[in-house]
């Protein structure tokens, strides 16, 4: 049995305590909770009494000595906290993104390659997604062949000026480092680089539409590959009933998948194979047409515990029995935040080109800069 703790009882952090202390997730349990709000950790207690209660992490960590921790703060903590568990030998999942900077994100996966027996995992919960877990097999098989096009359009994350007023930490470069791509598409575009690997080239564009924030809450950006291929990523939070869209188009096949449907076409011949051997017309290929859904007990398990995330509290609980492999490890963390540091590096410095592996240093730069430009418009 593992025994968790979970630093952090907000929004999701609540969700991840409430999953465990209520027996939803086998072979696990939770034994302590930690927040800086005594008032959530109250309302906690009173529900599960038997749970240990904090208010700082660390005496929690050498007193109940959990197996394993959650890390459910804002962003710009997780590094900390991480780092904390891992120095007091205790394995820890952390709540996405990684960290606001991707420099910051190498801390930890530096400290976690330097204590092997621990486990440091991520909440990158969309991979538990049987829609993307097929993609992702298809790809690592080569049944698309070589990649031609990506496209990527998520302008469903409506946020209205009421859920930025709530004020906080969110949705400002002080604290959450960020606006629509930190807090929301981080999902996706980790989703993007682990189907597809990293990009070499972002050029991007932010702009904010609309609402009185001081982040961006519209992009669009161009990534190129390694091949040539390049994706035109697309989001925005101001569009009412928006689009949840991939799609990825190979030499030998296509596969396109919205929020709850995906469709794979497998051609007869490949793209190369046709373009070779047409003699009359413009040259076709017969295919077949796989199509998966989400699945309805996935989307009710989504409203009642939220599944995805339970899943990957349950991979993680399986890896530290010895049952399964990490789904999302937290040296991938960088990955998709390096994406998103280029996309603002491209954004906010004149649309320039941005090559990857990310210069850290100018991203901290730039970043700095705009906090300071936050603080004086407030």
């Amino acid at each position: 049995m593992i025994r968790y703790a979970v630093i952090g009882i907000g929004r999701m952090g609540s969700v991840h305590a409430n999953n465990l202390a209520k027996g939803r997730i086998k072979g696990a349990r939770l034994v302590a909770v930690c927040d800086t709000d005594t008032q959530k950790l109250k309302d906690f207690g009173a529900k599960f009494p038997k749970v240990a209660l904090f208010e700082d992490h660390k005496t929690m960590l050498s007193s109940v000595k959990p197996d394993a921790v959650i890390v459910a703060t804002p962003h710009y903590s997780h590094v900390e906290l991480v780092c904390d568990a891992l120095n007091a030998g205790v394995n820890v999942l952390s709540e996405k993104p990684a960290a606001v900077e991707a420099c910051e994100a190498q801390k930890a996966i530096e400290l976690a390659k330097s204590l092997p027996h621990l486990k440091y995992g991520i909440m990158y919960n969309q991979r538990t997604n049987r829609m993307y877990a097929y993609a992702k097999k298809l790809l690592d098989s080569g049944a698309l062949g070589e990649i031609k096009r990506v496209t990527l359009t998520i302008t469903d994350w409506y946020r209205s000026q009421h859920y930025y007023d709530q004020g906080g930490w969110r949705a400002c470069w002080c604290g959450e480092g960020g606006g629509l791509l930190i807090n929301q598409c981080v999902h996706q575009l980790d989703v993007l680089q682990w189907l597809t690997g990293m990009p070499v080239f972002v050029t991007a564009w932010a702009a904010t539409k609309n609402r009185d924030i001081t982040v961006e809450n519209d992009v669009v950006a161009i990534m190129d590959y390694a091949n040539g291929a390049k994706c035109v990523f697309t989001a925005s939070g101001h569009e009412l009933n928006g689009t949840n869209l991939l799609e990825i188009a190979g030499d030998k096949g296509r596969i396109t998948i919205g929020k709850f449907k995906m469709k794979y076409l497998k051609f007869a011949k490949s793209e190369t194979e046709v373009n070779a051997t047409t003699t009359k017309g413009y040259g076709r290929s017969p295919y077949k047409v796989k199509k998966l859904t989400y699945g309805i007990r996935n989307i009710l398990s989504e409203l009642r515990t939220r599944g995805q995330q339970a899943n990957i509290i349950r991979n993680f609980t399986n890896c530290l029995l010895g049952k399964a492999e990490l789904i999302a490890p937290g040296s991938e963390g960088i990955k998709a935040l390096s994406i998103i540091n280029a996309i603002y590096l491209s954004a906010y410095n004149g649309n320039k080109k941005v090559e990857l592996p990310l210069d850290y240093n100018e991203y901290c730069k730039l970043l700095q800069k705009l906090k300071e430009e936050e603080k004086i418009q407030q």
